[in-house]
This record gives structure tokens, C-alpha cells and sequence, in this order.
């Protein structure tokens, strides 16, 4: 199969087809090398010119490129076909393994189950191709896509009886259920304590020192009404602005009104906030509002994944994730034990927000008793109350000074700014010529703004000048911020405004160092008087908290941040904010089955947070870098996350929740996702084997469920410890539904990468990196604290993400541990990690995680770029992503990668890569057929990987296969370690011959699969 030859070809010679063209086009009879003519027959000359490499001379134009694409694709499916890798063993191992198939065929079960090796293979078979049957549990197909759900998963059954394993589990589930598992029993002498306590507080000098500022935010002017709103009703929803104390009040208003009711022993508040940074912070700051410390058995704390500091059982307030909820709800589907649950910041429409609020709408008529508290942004409040059955609302107003708001037009006619490049062509008119693509539901406002643009131009004229409405026409570009415009913008505002500083909202990392750059160029910005911070997830964390200093006097503070800055912290200093218009939001195409991150226009409620950030110590000043019509067509708030986001893991947690049925449930949700994407998850996971055909978990499927990772991560966790290279897995398992370690060094990127590529020692895997990385920083912190320090320091390390992969670590062990398949919690466990120093093995875990997720790598013959080309399946030609290892690489042993992730922003990029060989894909990869390819026998991997076998091979490595299905299900359905001692049992002697094959063997004809590069592809 040729990847990419479409859209080659479309380059080369137009629209790809002699009739796209406007002509019908026929093979010359007389064309010995697949020349094309307009009539059969054609003269002499025509025929020499095709018999030379030359297209016909008739042709002109297109035509010729069509001609010479033509011939090409044929020439590169020949040589493909000729430069296959060969997949063959020596005589001694065929051996082998024919009487290891025969051995475990006579020990298993039924005669029809037996393998063919026994049979003596036929070399000349004909061309029909021989597929491997699929068994009831295969492994073998991998189709799903990413989805973040974060911490839903939890070990809360087992499938082994013995009472080591259900101790153990009982131990992991007391720690992740501690709070959750109190009755709720009115304990009177309680309640009197508890009222004492609150009582000796308003003595306290700290408390009252609290209690004072705590007096003067907007919420607390409204305590009683709120307390009897919720007192009277089931469920409220509590709206406010930015800085009304909603979230560190309302919890306090309900706790302390049950303790001076003497009903404290009642009380259990657990309020969920969207991140964790959010429920430590909010934590920490209402137990110094009530004069105590966080947990440690006092009145509030929290509990977030791999960190808790939980509050006294009775009469106590509990920030967590809002994925700690949902891992509860799995052990007690009536969070029998919790009084109130305060739902915040649910104007984000997060997956799991949305999840939750579909549960407990449901969970309110099992629990007439139970109170729900909405608290959302002012802007689409109404509609949660009218998913609640028009439950009732109460508002509180912000605390913020005034900011003046600036458009676009302002801004240009202000600075008298035109842009540097003079020439270019109004972006209203460009986008309508072009004929650009829109996602749909965005197309239509398009739409609208091109109409409506010239009318709202000549009612500018009144205002602005002719310049400004000139320019006003080239900056409004649907792809681009004009970053020099933001530079003017900021010498405008030190030179000519007060005090202050500024934060400038842009869409991505790109963005953020580009502008720095512009900014340090100048020597302005060179000099002490300015601090200049890039604010974005990827950034050392100590930059992070340095943007939350004050400055000294005469120094302004410039934080250049994503949308990071809107919600999930504040910088209090901040008076003066730069609206870049724009915010990276990830979108999912069902059609393509491939995810999109582009920069979007920003909804209202972005802007309007964005604004606020300007008014919180002074009055402030916030420039919106688009114009008053485009501000007039913004949505009002973002797409919920599950309208455009793949729903795999989503749908286990619904199937593991025991919610009913997937598109049924799904159906209920405040805004429900298309049920193209609804069926595209549920067909995902029945090929994975996780749902059967009745959308019910298979064993597979529950403990994929139970893993706190995506399905396809859940499945290489597996494989890792099924194959004893534990801890090597669990630290790539744990990067990537984490993040890797690495930090992006602004102006030393070049040396960062340099350092990436030495931590990879030629692995070509971005995979092996970040475990080389892992395995660095794990030797340098046993030496000592600064070794650990300077370690991270060298290859651009955080210290802090290491630190949360080895706790993530530790979590995927307690969770193997309790489904049977390790001995010991400790990820390092010897028994664990036989293989672990076996890097061919590991390479092949991470293919049996994330197949099929494979590219093809071709050469490149351009003599300025010698970096090699890759193709994948669905998709044609992609990049691999500059951040990659393997994104310069020259050189492969193999010709196949396995990726993580693709994404398409300005063109489609893999993230994350691995070099694989051909048994990787053959034994942990897709369904396996046999074939001849005219003078070639083959073995193919689902038909489109194939590879160069001796038929007597390709019939032992198809067997083999069969046996390691087999084994896997026997594993899945019981699990237990391999013992790798007994190496007479069945499961040892196959995965070690596999294992074999994989490592020596390769190893020793590693020249039969290198691809031959430049032996003639036409690309």
C-alpha cells in the first residue's frame, strides 16, 4: 500500500485524476512504461519518449503531472514490494519453537483449538490470504483515540478470593474511601462540642483578624439568605462574580449553621473544584479563615489524587477533585454518608463535571435528604437551574474596581499602528476567496461577519480614521495574533499609563516565546526596571509561583500567559490586561477519527474573565485585540468538553458506575454529544474487547475501567506486568496521562533538545527518554539533594513532575496488586522486573498499548532536508512533533513507529514515538494473514503491514501468536504473576519464546529489516 501517494499527486499534477481534469484518460497500447494518451495508438515518438522516462510529448500542463504521478505510484508500490523487511528465523530456533507449539497444543484443550504448526507447513500455498481467527478476548485491536478523565478509577473489587489479596485491597481502598465510608449518626455531645468550639473561636484574636476581611466580601453580606436558600430547598444554584467569596464562604455558612443549630455531627460538605492547585489552595485558606490548620482532623481539608489532608469525619468541609467523587460513587452509589455536595465552576463544562451533574440529578430521587449546590459564573446560570427542574437561583455581586474595556479599533487608532507587512490583503475578503474550510457550527457566523463586515466598517468612519478601518481589516485574522501590535501596545501603556502590571492573554507556547523574543529584542525591555514572566502548564514551577511576587518599586511586572491566568490562579497586582482574542481548544472529528487543536475565538465568558483579572486592587484596563463586530458574534461560553472530545474512557466509567446504558445515559447530560461519536467510542472499545456485543464489560474491560489511565494506557500497564518489565512501563504509562518531565527553557531550546537527545542513547524513542530521564533523576536523588538538583538543572528536568510520576507509579502497583497481577506494591519489585533492562521488550509493551497507532517511515531524498518522511494509514503524509527525539532523526533500524498521540494544528503531528521492529507488530499487534505476493511470501499485520516471511516462518510466528492470545485471556480472566522459574509451564515457555524471538533474534539479522532507503522511492 502507498501512503500518501494522494495527496503527492494532487501537488504534482492537480486534481488527482485524468477526469478531475476534464479529460477521459486511457493506458496507450504502445506504452511499454504506463504512459497515458489521449487516443489508443499514438505515434513512435511517443512510445521512445515513455520507453525513456520521459511523459508523452503531447502533454502539457497538469497533464504531465498527472502522467509522471501515475508512473511513480507504480514504481513505488514495486520497489515498496522489493524493500521489505524480512522476518525469518535459523533453522535451530524453527525447531524450537515447532516442538514448543506441539508441547503446548498436546497439554491445552480441545482438538479443533489446536494450532496448525504441527502440520508440516506448505511453502507454495496459493495467493488467498490466511487470516487468524479473532478469539473471544483479543488484543489485538487498539482503535480509540485520547480522552482525558483524570482520576476516576479505583480499585474497589477484586477477582481473587485469597485473603493476602483482599487484605491489600482492603488497605488501598481505606486509604482512596477514608472519608467517604461514616455514618451518619447525630452524635449529641458532638454537637455540643462542636458549638463550644465555635464559640471559644469568636474570642480568637486570628479568627476575628479573619472574620473581619471575611465581613467585607460580597457573600458574606448575604449569609442568612443563602443559608435559608439552601436550608429550603434541595437544590441552588449559587452565581457570582469573581472575588464574592462564593467558594470559601458558602461551605463555611452551611457548616457553621448545622454547628449552631447543635447538628454539627450531621454535617459533611464535600465541595469538588475543577483542578488540584484549586482544592489545595481554597483548602488551606478556609482553614486559615477558621484559625486552624488544613486536615489534621480539624473543620476543613482536602483530598486530590496521591495527596490528602482529610478534616475531622463529622462536621467538616472536603475540597476535592471532582473525580474523587466519581471514584466514590463506584464503592457507594448514594454517597450515603455526604450531606451537601457543593459543585463548583461548573460554567467550565468539564467532562466531568457534566458527568457528575447528569448522576446526581438521578441520585436526588434516591436521597430526598441530600443537598446539591451549583456554583457557577453569572453568564449561563439559568440553564443549570432549568436542568434542575427551574431549581432556585440566588446571585452575588463581584468585588472588583471598574476596568475600562478597549476594542480592537481602539487600540489601532490609538497607537496609529499599522502593520509591518504593508501589502496584505483584507483577511474578511482572503478568507471568503479562498473558499476556507469552517468547523460547522462556526461557519455560519463566519458567514455572517463576511456579510456583515463593509456595513460595519462605513459605521465606523463617524469615529475612527480611514487608516484605522484600513488596518482593522488586515489584523482580523482567524489564524493569527499580530504580536508586533501587542509589543506597541505595551511601550504604550508604561509610557503613558499608571503603574501596574500587565498580563497578556495568548493561545499557546508558541505564542508566549515568540513574544518574549520580540520584547527582549528591544533594549527597553532589557533593563532591570522590567520583569518579564511566561506563564504556561509546561513552564518550571518556579516560574509559576515567582508570577505571584510583587515586583519592587519601579519595576513592572509583564506575565505573558495562556488561559492558564483566567480562572485557575490570580495575580493580584494585575491593572492592565491584553486580550490576544484567542484560546487553544482541542476538537474531535468523528469522520477522520482524529483530534484538532487550533486557536479560536474566545466565548464572552473568556473575555469577561479576562477582564476581571484587570480589577482586582485597582481600577484597571483591559485592551480586546478583536473588533466591536466580532465581539458581538462571540459565543457566549465554549463548547462543553464532551461535545468535542472522544468518549472511550468516559464510556467505561459509565459502564463501571453501572449508569445503564452508554447512549442512554449520554442522552441525559446537560448537552449531549452527537451519537456519531457516542457509537464511534462504543465501537472502539468492543474491537479493544473491553464492552461485548451486548455493552457489557468484559474482564478485560473492567480492569481496564478500573486503571486511572486511558483504555490503550490501561492495556500497556498490563502488558508490563504480565511480561516483568514493570517499573520501566509504569514510568511511560504514568508520562503520558500525566505529562513527561521536561520543561521548556525560553531561549535555550536548542540546548534542551540536545540534552533530550542524549538522555534518548539512540533508543529513537521518546518513550525510552523519559524513562532514561526517570531512572537519571532516581540514581542522582539517592546521592543526595543537590545531585537531584543539579541533575534536573542539566537536562531541563522538573523536580516536582518526577516526584508526581513516581507517586503515579506507586497508585498503577496498588491497582495491579489488587487485580492479582503483581505480588508487590513496589513497582521496583525484583519478581516485577526481570525484563526491565530489555529495551526490544519494552518497545514491544508500548506497541501492544497503543497499536495501531502505526506510521510508516519513508526516506527523503531532498538534498536540504534529510529528515526522513512518514506516513499513516488514514492520513497520508504527518510530522513527527519537533519536541520528538525523533523529529531530525536521519536514520531508523526499522521501518514502523508507534505513536501516542496525533494532532492536527497547522499540520498533522505525531506526539510521543517509538521505533518498533517487525515482531513487535507481528506478535502484539493486529490480526495476522499469510499471503504470496507474486515471486514474494508474506505476512501481513491487519493486511497493510507486511513484511517479507518464508511461508514456514510466517506459519510458526502466526501459531505463536495464537498460543499468546490465548495465554493473555487465560491471564485477564485469572490473574496471577508468570513464574518465571517454572520454565516447564505453559505461559513461561511461550512468552519466553516470543521474548526470544523478539530481542536475540532481531538482534542477530537486524540487517533484514533495515529498509533500504534509497533504492528508488518516488515521493
Amino acid at each position: 500500500m502507498s501512503y500518501g501517494y494522494g495527496s503527492w499527486r494532487g501537488r504534482r499534477g492537480g486534481r488527482g485524476s485524468g477526469e478531475d481534469s476534464g479529460e477521459r484518460w486511457d493506458r496507450g497500447a504502445g506504452s511499454s512504461r504506463g504512459g497515458y494518451q489521449r487516443n489508443p495508438g499514438g505515434d513512435h515518438r511517443e512510445d521512445e519518449d515513455s520507453f525513456r522516462g520521459r511523459h508523452p510529448s503531447h502533454l502539457k500542463g497538469r497533464e504531465i503531472g498527472l502522467w509522471y504521478a501515475k508512473r511513480g505510484g507504480v514504481k513505488r508500490k514495486e520497489q515498496e514490494r522489493k524493500s521489505r523487511a524480512v522476518v525469518q528465523m535459523d533453522e535451530s530456533r524453527e525447531h524450537h519453537i515447532t516442538q514448543l507449539l506441539n508441547s503446548v497444543q498436546t497439554d491445552s484443550a480441545p482438538k479443533e483449538a489446536r494450532s496448525s504448526a504441527s502440520e508440516a507447513p506448505q511453502p507454495h500455498r496459493d495467493s488467498q490470504s490466511i487470516t487468524t481467527k479473532k478469539q473471544p478476548l483479543s488484543w489485538n485491536r487498539v482503535q480509540y483515540s485520547a480522552c482525558k478523565l483524570g482520576y476516576m478509577c479505583s480499585c474497589s473489587r477484586v477477582f481473587r478470593s485469597d485473603s493476602a489479596t483482599q487484605k491489600d485491597t482492603k488497605e488501598v481502598n481505606d486509604h482512596d474511601l477514608e472519608y467517604l465510608f461514616q455514618d451518619i449518626v447525630r452524635d449529641s455531645s458532638l454537637d455540643q462540642q462542636l458549638k463550644r468550639d465555635l464559640q471559644r473561636k469568636k474570642t480568637d484574636p486570628k479568627y476575628l483578624e479573619m472574620l473581619k476581611f471575611r465581613e467585607k466580601l460580597p457573600s458574606y453580606s448575604m449569609r442568612k439568605e443563602l443559608v435559608d436558600l439552601i436550608r429550603g430547598n434541595q437544590v441552588v444554584v449559587v452565581s457570582g462574580e469573581t472575588g464574592c467569596g462564593k467558594t470559601t464562604q458558602v461551605t463555611q455558612f452551611i457548616l457553621d449553621d448545622y454547628i449552631e443549630r447543635e447538628m454539627g455531627s450531621l454535617c459533611r460538605v464535600v465541595c469538588t473544584q475543577p483542578r488540584r492547585i484549586s482544592a489545595i489552595s481554597v483548602a488551606e485558606r478556609v482553614a486559615a479563615e477558621r484559625a486552624e490548620k488544613c486536615g489534621e482532623g480539624n473543620s476543613s481539608g482536602y483530598q486530590i489524587r496521591l495527596d490528602c489532608q482529610l478534616p475531622r469525619k463529622q462536621g467538616s468541609i472536603l475540597y476535592c477533585t471532582t473525580g474523587i467523587i466519581l471514584q466514590w460513587l463506584r464503592s457507594d452509589s448514594h454517597l450515603s454518608s455526604i450531606s451537601h455536595v457543593v459543585l463548583d465552576e461548573i460554567h467550565e463544562r468539564n467532562l466531568q463535571s457534566d458527568v457528575l451533574i447528569t448522576i446526581v440529578k438521578d441520585l436526588l430521587e434516591l436521597r430526598d435528604d441530600l443537598k446539591i449546590i451549583l456554583m457557577s459564573a453569572t453568564l449561563n446560570a439559568d440553564k443549570f437551574s432549568k436542568y434542575f427542574d427551574k431549581c432556585p437561583m440566588i446571585h452575588i455581586p463581584g468585588f472588583t474596581f471598574p476596568v475600562k474595556e478597549y476594542l480592537l479599533e481602539d487600540v489601532v487608532e490609538m497607537l496609529r499602528y499599522r502593520p509591518q507587512a504593508q501589502d496584505r490583503r483584507p483577511q474578511w475578503k482572503k478568507r471568503f476567496m479562498q473558499g476556507q474550510q469552517f468547523r460547522p457550527e462556526k461557519e455560519e457566523k463566519e458567514e455572517e461577519y463576511r456579510e456583515t463586515w463593509p456595513s460595519y466598517a462605513r459605521s465606523l468612519r463617524d469615529r475612527y480614521s480611514d487608516s484605522t478601518i484600513e488596518v482593522l481589516e488586515m489584523l482580523d485574522d482567524d489564524d493569527k495574533i499580530d504580536l508586533p501590535l501587542i509589543v506597541e501596545l505595551i511601550r504604550y501603556i508604561v509610557r503613558n499609563d499608571e503603574d501596574g502590571a500587565i498580563l497578556v492573554f495568548l493561545p499557546g507556547w508558541d505564542n508566549i516565546s515568540t513574544l518574549n523574543d520580540l520584547l527582549m529584542a528591544q533594549q527597553m525591555f532589557k533593563s532591570d526596571n522590567f520583569i518579564i514572566i511566561p506563564l504556561h502548564s509546561l513552564m518550571p514551577t518556579v516560574n509559576q509561583t515567582q508570577v505571584f511576587k510583587r515586583p519592587p518599586l519601579g519595576v513592572r511586572k509583564i506575565v505573558i500567559a495562556t488561559n492558564i491566568a483566567e480562572t485557575s490562579i490570580t495575580i493580584d497586582d494585575i491593572v492592565h490586561v491584553i486580550d490576544g482574542g484567542k484560546i487553544k481548544e482541542t476538537n474531535f472529528d468523528t469522520q477522520n477519527n482524529i483530534s484538532t487543536l487550533t486557536a479560536e475565538w474566545v466565548s464572552l465568558a473568556n473575555a469577561k474573565q479576562r477582564k476581571g483579572r484587570a480589577g482586582r486592587v485597582q481600577p484597571g484596563k483591559c485592551y480586546h485585540l478583536y473588533n466591536g463586530l466580532r465581539a458581538s458574534l462571540l459565543d457566549d461560553y465554549q463548547l462543553p468538553e464532551i461535545m468535542r472530545t472522544p468518549l472511550e474512557e468516559l464510556c467505561l466509567q459509565i459502564k463501571i458506575l453501572k449508569l445503564g446504558r452508554i447512549a442512554s445515559f449520554l442522552r441525559k447530560t446537560l448537552d449531549p454529544p452527537s451519537e456519531q461519536t457516542v457509537q464511534l467510542a462504543i465501537t472502539h472499545l468492543m474491537d479493544l474487547n473491553a464492552l461485548d456485543k451486548d455493552e457489557e464489560l468484559t474482564p478485560l474491560g473492567v480492569h481496564l475501567a478500573r486503571m486511572p489511565v486511558e483504555p490503550h494506557i490501561g492495556k500497556m500497564i498490563l502488558f508490563g506486568a504480565l511480561l516483568s518489565c514493570l517499573d520501566p512501563v509504569l514510568t511511560i504509562a504514568a508520562s503520558l496521562s500525566f505529562r513527561d518531565p521536561f520543561v521548556i527553557p525560553l531561549g535555550k531550546e536548542k540546548i534542551a533538545d540536545t540534552k533530550r537527545k542524549q538522555l534518548a542513547k539512540n533508543s529513537k524513542s521518546d518513550h525510552l527518554t523519559i524513562v532514561n530521564a526517570f531512572w537519571g533523576w532516581e540514581e542522582a536523588k539517592r546521592r543526595s539533594y543537590k545531585a537531584e538538583r543539579d541533575y534536573c538543572w542539566e537536562y531541563f528536568l522538573s523536580s516536582n513532575t518526577l516526584q508526581m510520576l513516581q507517586n503515579m507509579k506507586g497508585q498503577f502497583a496498588e491497582h495491579l496488586l489488587a487485580a492479582g497481577f503483581v505480588r508487590s506494591k513496589n513497582p521496583k519489585d525484583p519478581n516485577s522486573n526481570i525484563n526491565s533492562d530489555n529495551e526490544k521488550l519494552i518497545k514491544a509493551v508500548i506497541c501492544a498499548g497503543l497499536y495501531p497507532k502505526v506510521a510508516k517511515i519513508r526516506p527523503s531524498f531532498s538534498k536540504k532536508r534529510k529528515m526522513v518522511k512518514v506516513y499513516t494509514k488514514s492520513d497520508g503524509k504527518v510530522n513527527i512533533h519537533p519536541k520528538s527525539v525523533n523529529a531530525e532523526e536521519t536514520e531508523f533500524h526499522y521501518s514502523w513507529l508507534i505513536y501516542h498521540l496525533k494532532m492536527k494544528t497547522s499540520s498533522i503531528f505525531l506526539y510521543d514515538c517509538t521505533e518498533v521492529s517487525p515482531f513487535s507488530l507481528l506478535f502484539f499487534g493486529g490480526d495476522i494473514s499469510i499471503q504470496k505476493d507474486q515471486d514474494q511470501d508474506t505476512i501481513a499485520v491487519d493486511e497493510w503491514i507486511v513484511f517479507q516471511s518464508p511461508a514456514k516462518t510466517a506459519h510458526l510466528v502466526k501459531d505463536l501468536k495464537k498460543e499468546l492470545d490465548a495465554l493473555l485471556q487465560e491471564k485477564i480472566k485469572n490473574p496471577q504473576p508468570v513464574d518465571w522459574n517454572d520454565t516447564k509451564s505453559k505461559d513461561c515457555a511461550v512468552i519466553s519464546a516470543i521474548i526470544d524471538l523478539i530481542t536475540t533474534q532481531e538482534s542477530g539479522a537486524s540487517r533484514n529489516f533495515a529498509p533500504r532507503f534509497g533504492e528508488g522511492y518516488y515521493n
